[in-house]
């Protein structure tokens, strides 16, 4: 058993909630610290695990849904929602406590493109990845920003994240 976070402090608040749990079978608990770390870590963690998050964004959740954990929890939570998820995919349940998803308004494509713009990733790198062209990735790239009423990448990572209310606002002051 171990927490997972890309926060130590976190990290280290994850283990300890993870250790009072005294849990009789093995879980692990992933704490989405920043927003992303679940999502572009997780392939690599081990398994039963419990993903924390309170990651606000529709289309971050449906792909971190997409990866099957046994346990999310995308709510605001408390410890003891934490434990009783930890118990529950301890015990080989699944837990899954996450807001209503509206519709999504982007195809499975579009939030492909806009994951890897989050991530970092330049149009060379996400048309090697996705086995086109940069030109296509650019257009995808430059649709998205339209169909979303976005100004430039920086703004389509952080509307994937979530993030970009307070983003607005911060510029605003």
């Amino acid at each position: 058993m171990a927490c997972y976070s890309g926060v130590s402090t976190i990290q280290r608040h994850g283990t300890a909630l993870l250790e009072s749990a005294q849990l009789l079978h093995s879980v692990h608990l992933v704490l989405d610290a920043p927003w992303g770390f679940a999502l572009w870590g997780f392939a690599e963690l081990p398994r039963p695990a419990l993903v924390v998050t309170e990651c606000p964004s529709p289309h971050y959740l449906r792909d971190l849904i997409a990866l099957a954990p046994e346990g999310i929890l995308a709510t605001s939570a408390g410890p003891e929602d934490v434990l009783e998820g930890l118990r529950e995919v301890a015990e080989g349940r699944s837990f899954h406590k996450i807001p209503a998803l509206s519709p999504d308004s982007l195809t499975a494509r579009e939030r492909e493109v806009m994951r890897r713009v989050a991530l970092g990733l330049c149009d060379a790198d996400i048309a090697l990845a996705l086995g086109v062209s940069r030109r296509t990735v650019y257009n995808w790239v430059s649709s998205l920003q339209e169909k979303l009423g976005l100004k430039n990448r920086v703004q389509i990572a952080l509307y994937y994240l979530g993030m970009l209310p307070h983003y607005q606002k911060w510029c605003s002051m």
